[in-house]
């Protein structure tokens, strides 16, 4: 009995040490290439009265980084993150008789509050991971340009300010491990904020979509 009971005990601490070792604390940090989508608008009473100006807003490549902590039981992990985006543009199209672009300084920077779920496969050095995450996004429009319809007019503070909406993002990648506590991460995340409604300098209100691609680059420390 007291063989039997050895053996199994010895054939036991290897899968209760894999497990210990699968279930820690970590932090991680990426640098993030935004692509959102170019977006259609619209402007409330504007340019008089009564009347909507429609708007297509071409978005311009963005840069931007997330830092999160987390836990991993298994092959799941959870996490809290943070996150930071900032994108431009150049020019905006009034979709007003009449059509035309006309320039601008645009600014879109959004800050974000997520909670995300991941599974990762495999034990190798490569581990592939799939993941969902949802939360909140506050996106701040800075727009300088002349008013639709009138791109001759002199550029003025035509937008300066922020809305803040329930976001959502799905994700997949892989980590590639380093060392004993260091991975390396390559992702992408589809980051979805839908309609934000920032008002104008008149106080009337605006609307745009916040959604597009990210391609994250970072590192995972496990603690």
């Amino acid at each position: 009995m007291t063989r039997t009971l050895t053996f199994l005990l010895l054939l036991a601490a290897p899968v209760a040490a894999h497990a210990q070792s699968d279930s820690h604390w970590y932090g991680a940090a990426s640098v993030d290439i935004s692509l959102l989508q170019d977006t259609d608008g619209t402007i409330d009473n504007a340019p008089v009265p009564g009347k909507t100006v429609q708007t297509f807003n071409p978005v311009k490549t963005g840069i931007g980084g997330q830092i999160a902590i987390g836990h991993s039981f298994g092959p799941a992990r959870f996490e809290l993150e943070g996150g930071y985006t900032r994108n431009t543009q150049d020019r905006y199209v009034a979709i007003v008789p009449p059509t035309g672009t006309i320039p601008g300084r645009i600014k879109r920077t959004a800050w974000r509050a997520m909670i995300n779920g991941y599974y990762d496969f495999g034990h190798g050095r490569v581990q592939p991971y799939i993941g969902a995450g949802a939360g909140v996004l506050s996106a701040k429009v800075d727009f300088f340009a002349a008013r639709a319809p009138f791109p001759a007019e002199a550029p003025r503070q035509l937008i300066d300010d922020s809305d803040t909406r329930f976001a959502y993002q799905l994700m997949v990648g892989a980590a590639v491990r380093v060392g004993p506590r260091l991975q390396l991460t390559a992702g992408y995340r589809w980051l979805d904020a839908g309609s934000i409604h920032p008002y104008d300098a008149r106080g009337e209100r605006t609307t745009n979509t916040y959604r597009g691609h990210h391609i994250d680059l970072g590192l995972r420390i496990a603690f």
